[in-house]
């Protein structure tokens, strides 16, 4: 304790100053930093580590892990498809409620001129106050944030798997961050509970649905195409000067997701996720060397539909750069939140936590919500001593409020109900599609009309469209059976899956209180 003639100035800190004649040094106790380790650097376990030291500063001590990251000299890279990581070159959408919840040096890293665009309208997670939603892709967020980590804000980088220590000392907080197919969550599942399939399940069977990943370069400006996707539900093109067609298939396309070898089938698309580049008229994996069987399968249904919805958004065969598969689906999680020890709490972040459905895609911003969530209240409950439980109330208040509303939406959206309530999924309307009869002028003037609803509703939600002769074009461009699917899937159910969104807090540095020095004098 100082005495009666030791005068402390200045803001709580390590240092005394200026004691009185007489008078002794005496130091101040440093508060221990909260440490911290994150599983998973990809965008959200990142932008997480990276909000925090935004907001904690030298009070925060951060490790993240992650496989697939390497060594190169003095810096941490991510490995590329020669080191065995196929980069994920998805363009996603940030509502604005999200992106301008990031602090303003992450905003900054993010959204260079070039890097992101404006596609998607205002709505209720991207109002009018804060701007409309961007688009950006993930590769360039990881990149971005990487550099950011090692840069800026000097954070430990491990190009490892996390795994869990045998004892937790010193340790105040672990973010999960690994993925949809978390190592670590699964590791600690004694103190999270299993994730069930049971919620989102048809006459007791989990309802997956199986998605074609066709990237491309786009000729058209991307709010051109916005109209179109809305439209219907069998093709989603999200894009930043190119991107991702994304295809909804029936079981019986999804079985002609198949790569050929010099002998026969390879495990390559439909198991290991490997992207189909193209090599003159086909496409072929380049870590296997197989090829993909539609695209020289003249006996192929699935080939020429592929064409189809590329013709749908003005995009030609010689504009697909890659093509890959992915099957979705969703489970429930009963806590996002659990005490591993008496002085250490691990939070599930990111796809960890919710994996959704894409259709429409809200996966990153809830992840990111996630992770804003966890950092504010970090910042906010951070005293230099142990945490309680109570601490993250609030917290976990959140993510089961972002489960049952993202989740919600995305079940909605993949039960495709009819006016009636009676589910009717994509692949019944996709069957019932492909089935005639046919009447091609009832269909074309079926869809053109959806397309200009549409484009008259978004109209002043945002930038300016194409004229509806291109919109025309576009529609009878279209094979008749591919015009009756898509007017069969329906366009966006907006209304059933619309309302308000769950809102966290903006990341921002705590203001900093001066005290207040009442009668005293630096003169002794």
């Amino acid at each position: 304790m100082a005495d009666e003639k030791t005068v402390l100035i200045g803001r709580c800190g390590p240092t005394v100053l200026l004691p009185k004649q007489g008078g002794q040094v005496v130091p101040l106790r440093q508060k221990a930093p909260l440490r911290v380790d994150v599983a998973g650097g990809g965008p959200v376990g990142l932008a997480f580590a990276c909000t925090l030291k935004s907001l904690l500063g030298d009070q925060v001590a951060l490790r993240v892990f992650d496989r697939r990251w390497k060594r190169a000299g003095n810096r941490v890279t991510w490995r590329g498809a020669a080191d065995g990581n196929n980069r994920r070159e998805q363009v996603v959408t940030l509502q604005s409620n999200v992106w301008a919840a990031l602090p303003a040096e992450v905003r900054q890293r993010l959204f260079v001129p070039g890097r992101f665009s404006e596609m998607w309208p205002l709505g209720p997670d991207s109002p009018e106050s804060k701007g409309r939603p961007r688009n950006i892709k993930i590769r360039w967020i990881e990149d971005a944030l990487l550099d950011m980590a090692q840069d800026v804000h000097g954070i430990e980088l491990v190009p490892a798997a996390y795994t869990a220590p045998a004892r937790w000392d010193g340790l105040h907080v672990l973010a999960i961050a690994d993925g949809a197919k978390s190592a670590t969550r699964d590791a600690l599942s004694s103190h999270f509970g299993t994730p069930s399939r049971e919620l989102f399940s048809v006459d007791g069977s989990p309802l997956d649905e199986r998605v074609l990943g066709i990237r491309v370069t786009a000729k058209v400006p991307d709010e051109h195409t916005v109209p179109l996707t809305v439209a219907q539900n069998r093709f989603l093109f999200n894009s930043l000067g190119g991107g991702f067609i994304n295809m909804r298939l029936t079981a019986e396309e999804a079985s002609e997701i198949v790569a050929l070898g010099e002998n026969g089938p390879v495990s390559c698309i439909g198991k290991f996720g490997c992207t189909m580049r193209p090599s003159g008229t086909r496409f072929v994996c380049d870590r296997h060397r197989a090829v993909f069987k539609p695209s020289v399968d003249k006996l192929s249904y699935l080939w020429p539909r592929i064409l189809d919805g590329l013709r749908f958004f003005g995009v030609g065969a010689a504009d697909v750069v890659g093509i890959n598969s992915f099957t979705l689906g969703m489970q429930q999680m009963s806590k996002f939140t659990a005490q591993l020890a008496p002085s250490t709490f691990g939070f599930l972040l990111g796809d960890a936590a919710n994996s959704l459905h894409f259709w429409p895609g809200r996966g990153l911003n809830t992840g990111l919500k996630s992770a804003l969530s966890l950092a504010v209240n970090l910042q906010k409950r951070w005293r230099g001593s142990a945490f309680r439980a109570a601490d993250f109330a609030a917290h976990e208040g959140v993510m089961q409020q972002l489960q049952y509303r993202e989740k919600s939406r995305a079940w909605t959206t993949m039960l495709m109900p009819d006016s009636e309530g009676v589910p009717r999924g994509i692949e019944d309307r996709i069957r019932t599609g492909l089935d005639g009869p046919f009447d091609r002028a009832a269909l074309v003037t079926t869809l053109f009309q959806r397309v200009l609803e549409i484009k008259k509703r978004l109209g002043d939600r945002m930038g300016s469209l194409a004229t509806d002769e291109w919109y025309y074009g576009r529609v009878n461009a279209m094979d008749t059976r591919t015009l009756k699917v898509m007017v069969e899937s329906g366009a966006w159910i907006t209304r059933e899956i619309g309302g308000e969104e769950v809102v966290v807090p903006a990341a921002e540095p705590a203001a900093v209180r001066e005290p207040v020095r009442r009668g005293l004098s630096l003169v002794s």
